[in-house]
């Protein structure tokens, strides 16, 4: 018997029998089912199944996140119930379904659900683009030293592996689209704005630029996610009012045409600009933390620093960090924050190679080494933290203990360093007085962040299954 065969059998058995399923569909990544008696169904049971990565319900159907080896799995299930085969649906038919309204309490886990299921297709792109940028710091002189920084290949692995970056809006516009069913292409187009040479340069430039009249505040929007998200959010409904409301005959044209018009000044004079207001503004409330508080800021930094990171917030906080390089000769705020927050991250990675079996753990593997080697910290971030509760809880609690002993002990970054398994070597400067304190703090907050994520777990299950094995099939 295949292992498909074996899963099928199990998932036939939770779900109540053959007898109890009314239709069995699936899409690319979900087997979709529509039980005729609900309290046959084992649901726990069924969260246990080897491969079954977490269950979703809209309306009616239970849909089973199973990933790529979705249709093996049907066929299985086909042969073995019994049921007749189907071509693959569109995944994007869930806006036909019934909606269920959510309550207050609700929001918190629906806003979860919807990063992860935007950010899970795009690893497939995060990941080589991480590898390849480890190989060029590996080969290069930032670690090994094999070859000059201006070798082919260091200079063809670091553009490959910032290209999967560089273009994160375009790649998750992409990926919000298909979660928000709505335009595809005009996701894509909005999303290639955000990263066009010209306004690119307009930002770097500072030139005042318009909208319709409206100013327009330079963003940078290269290696951001969450910009594109809450603009193909917004989109989703333009796109349906002008489609509901346009006569049949002009959609073709101008439904894509007038659809991008709205969105310019929504996405460019109000979303980005957001985003840098409230980067700006943690940037302030930080620094006077830091004057009240001392230590405690730099602990409350370092936990949200790649919370931060992730939402592209930490590029209003960079020249703040750059002026105390140039004009102290050194940073004890943000850039102390970043390093213990690196090792809460090294801490949860490595955590997840440990905790995690199968093909989940070699996913795991792949980012430890990213993180730890090549210090770069995406791959990590958004594959084994952002979908996780457990994980981004154990990367807040500890970069904010190390952040905290390091604050107490006056630890200053003297140079910009690399954020690897060495970023702590940045201490080493000045009279190297908070060298090993500094250390001590990298150290606490990777113990703290990997205990807290190896152990809490246990204690809180996470909305994707903990006992699935196979959460790299996802996408």
């Amino acid at each position: 018997m295949s292992k498909y065969s074996d899963m099928a059998e199990r998932i036939l058995e939770k779900v109540g029998g053959k007898d109890n399923v009314s239709q069995l569909s699936h899409c690319v990544t979900r087997l979709r089912f529509i039980l005729k008696d609900r309290s046959k169904l084992d649901e726990a049971g069924l969260k246990k199944v080897k491969g079954v990565m977490s269950i979703q319900w809209v309306g009616e159907q239970m849909q089973l996140v199973v990933g790529q080896t979705v249709e093996e799995i049907y066929d299985a299930l086909c042969s073995l119930g019994g049921f007749k085969r189907e071509a693959a649906i569109d995944e994007n038919l869930d806006g036909d379904l019934v909606k269920q309204k959510l309550t207050l309490k609700q929001v918190p886990g629906a806003m979860l659900r919807t990063l992860q299921n935007c950010v899970f297709p795009i690893i497939p792109i995060i990941i080589p683009a991480g590898l390849c940028s480890l190989f060029a710091s590996m080969l290069g002189p930032n670690l090994f030293n094999i070859l000059p920084a201006d070798h082919d290949l260091i200079t063809l692995f670091t553009f490959v592996g910032n290209a999967g970056m560089y273009f994160i809006p375009i790649f998750m516009a992409w990926s919000a689209a298909k979660n928000f069913n709505t335009s595809i292409p005009c996701a894509l187009f909005l999303g290639a704005v955000l990263v066009h040479p010209t306004l690119l340069q307009m930002v770097t430039d500072g030139t005042a630029f318009t909208v319709y009249g409206i100013p327009m505040t330079p963003v940078t929007y290269t290696n951001q996610f969450l910009p594109s998200i809450v603009s193909v959010w917004i989109m989703s409904y333009v796109y349906s009012f002008l489609r509901k409301h346009m006569p049949e005959s002009l959609r073709y044209a101008f439904l894509p045409l007038f659809t991008i018009l709205i969105m310019l000044p929504i996405t460019l004079c109000a979303i980005g600009p957001l985003t840098t207001l409230i980067g700006n503004g943690i940037s302030a409330v930080a620094t006077w933390v830091a004057n009240v508080a001392g230590p405690i800021a730099i602990g409350l930094i370092a936990g949200l620093w790649y919370l931060l990171v992730a939402f592209g917030l930490d590029k209003a906080i960079t020249p703040i960090v750059m002026q105390n390089f140039g004009s102290l000769g050194y940073d004890n705020l943000f850039w102390c924050s970043a390093v213990f927050g690196t090792y809460a991250l090294i801490g949860v990675a490595l955590a997840s190679v440990v905790r995690w079996k199968g093909e989940r753990r070699s996913l795991a593997v792949t980012n430890a080494v990213t993180i730890a080697l090549g210090g770069v910290s995406e791959p990590t971030l958004y594959a084994s933290v952002l979908p996780y509760k457990v994980n981004m809880a154990a990367l807040v609690i500890g970069g904010f203990v190390g952040g905290l002993i390091g604050g107490i002990f006056g630890c200053k970054a003297w140079v910009i360093g690399t954020g690897n398994i060495l970023f702590a070597a940045v201490f080493a400067g000045g009279d190297a007085s908070t060298v090993v304190p500094g250390v001590l703090a990298c150290a606490v907050a990777l113990v703290v962040s990997f205990t807290i994520s190896f152990v809490g777990y246990k204690f809180v299950k996470d909305d994707a299954a903990e006992d699935e094995e196979e959460l790299s099939e996802a996408v």
